[in-house]
C-alpha cells in the first residue's frame, strides 16, 4: 500500500515539474518541436506547425487539420478541426465545417448543439451565438445553455462578471402624428445567472504623460502630468515608460529618453525595444542587432540578422540563416542550428505572459 502511494507522489511530482518547465517552440529540418533551456529535446519535431503551451496544452497542425497535444506531446486531441481552441476548463472550442462545439479532454463534443460563433471558456462558461436567432448567451461545462441567447454580443467573464451588450427598441417622435422604432445598443455587466447589475462606463484613464500632435505628419509630443511640454511635437511615436525610461522615434530612428524629456540616447537605431528584465535592450543598428544598456553602452555587438529581447535570461538571435540563444555577455547557449523560433521560453502552464514590463499608463 505504501509503495502505491510513494509512487502516486512520484508521478504527481514529475507532473507538476513537467508543468513549470521552460520551453521553446523551434522549427528544425522543416519541422516543429519543443526544446527546454538547455537545448534538448522536449518534444521532437515531427509537427507541421504548433502553437504556443497555454494551460500545459497546445495546438498543434498536421496534414491541412488541428488538434491538441498535452504537456509531454501526446496527442489528445486528433488532428481533425479546422480550428481549435486554447484549453479551459479541460474543454477545447473546435471549428469544423463552419460550425463550432466544444471537446472535453477525451475527444467528446459536449454540445449536441453546433454554434455560428463561440469563444473559449473562461471561469466555467464560454459566450455562444446560435445560429436561429443571431443573440449571444452563455454554455456551461456540461453542454448546457446557462443564460440565454438574449445579448447582442457577449464576452467572457472576469471575476464572475461579463459585459454583454443589448439591443432595445426606442419609440422617436418626428411630429405629433409620426412615431418612429429606433433601435439602441446599452453595454450592461452581467454576473453569472445572467442578471443585468450594472452598466458599463467607458471613463477614459488620465494618462501620467499626454501625447500632444499627430503621428501622421511627425508632429507628436508628450506633456507630463501637469501639462507642461516635455518633449516638442516633432516625433512619430513613443514607448510606454518604463520606469523613468521610454524610446521614441523620429519618424526615421530610434533613440531614447527619460521622463522629464531629457534625451539619453540619441535617434541612432534603426529599431528600439523595451528594456527587458536584465536591463538590456534591443536595438538595430546598419541592419544588425545588437543589445544596449539604459547608458547607451553596447552590451552585445551588432551582428546579428535578426534577434528577439530576453526572456529568462536568453534571448533568440539569428545568425548565419539559423537561430540560437545567447546569454546577456552575447555567448551562445544554445547553438544556433534552428530553422525557426517559434517564440521565447515560458513555462508549459503560462496563460499569456508579457515579453516586456512596461507600465500601459
Amino acid at each position: 500500500m505504501k509503495t502505491v502511494i510513494y509512487i502516486s507522489i512520484f508521478l504527481t511530482l514529475i507532473s507538476c515539474s513537467n508543468e513549470n518547465k521552460l520551453v521553446s517552440l523551434v522549427k528544425f529540418d522543416g519541422k516543429y518541436g519543443f526544446i527546454d533551456i538547455n537545448g534538448d529535446w522536449h518534444i521532437k519535431p515531427k509537427f507541421d506547425s504548433i502553437g504556443t503551451f497555454y494551460n500545459g496544452y497546445a495546438d498543434f497542425y498536421k496534414n491541412g487539420k488541428n488538434g491538441i497535444i498535452n504537456s509531454i506531446g501526446k496527442i489528445i486531441i486528433p488532428n481533425k478541426y479546422d480550428f481549435v481552441g486554447n484549453v479551459e476548463n479541460d474543454i477545447a472550442l473546435i471549428l469544423l465545417n463552419d460550425h463550432y462545439n466544444y471537446v472535453d479532454l477525451n475527444g467528446h463534443l459536449i454540445s449536441k448543439n453546433y454554434f455560428s460563433k463561440a469563444e473559449d471558456f473562461s471561469e466555467g462558461l464560454a459566450p455562444i451565438q446560435f445560429n436561429e436567432n443571431g443573440k449571444w448567451g452563455y454554455l456551461d461545462t456540461n453542454g448546457n445553455l446557462k443564460i440565454d441567447t438574449l445579448f447582442n454580443l457577449a464576452y467572457e467573464f472576469k471575476n464572475g462578471l461579463a459585459e454583454v451588450e443589448i439591443k432595445t427598441v426606442d419609440t422617436t417622435t418626428i411630429k405629433a402624428e409620426y412615431v418612429v422604432l429606433q433601435p439602441k445598443y446599452y453595454d450592461c455587466i452581467i454576473d453569472k445567472s445572467g442578471k443585468i447589475i450594472d452598466t458599463v462606463k467607458y471613463v477614459r484613464k488620465k494618462r501620467k504623460f499626454p501625447l500632444i500632435g499627430s503621428s501622421d505628419s511627425n508632429t507628436l509630443g508628450k506633456l507630463n502630468s501637469s501639462g507642461d511640454t516635455i518633449m516638442k511635437k516633432k516625433y512619430k511615436s513613443f514607448g510606454y515608460p518604463q520606469g523613468k525610461y521610454m524610446w521614441y522615434n523620429t519618424g526615421e530612428k530610434y533613440g531614447l529618453a527619460d521622463t522629464t524629456g531629457t534625451i539619453l540616447i540619441k535617434p541612432i537605431y534603426e529599431k528600439l525595444t523595451y528594456f527587458s528584465d536584465n536591463g538590456l535592450a534591443l536595438a538595430r543598428k546598419n541592419g544588425k542587432y545588437g543589445f544596449i544598456n539604459k547608458k547607451g553602452e553596447v552590451v552585445v555587438g551588432f551582428k546579428f540578422t535578426d534577434a528577439t529581447g530576453f526572456k529568462y535570461d536568453l534571448a533568440s538571435v539569428k545568425l548565419n540563416n539559423k537561430w540560437g540563444f545567447i546569454d546577456e555577455n552575447g555567448n551562445f547557449v544554445i547553438e544556433p542550428i534552428f530553422e525557426r523560433i517559434g517564440h521565447q521560453f515560458r513555462p508549459i502552464n503560462a496563460k499569456f505572459e508579457p515579453m516586456y514590463n512596461s507600465s500601459r499608463e
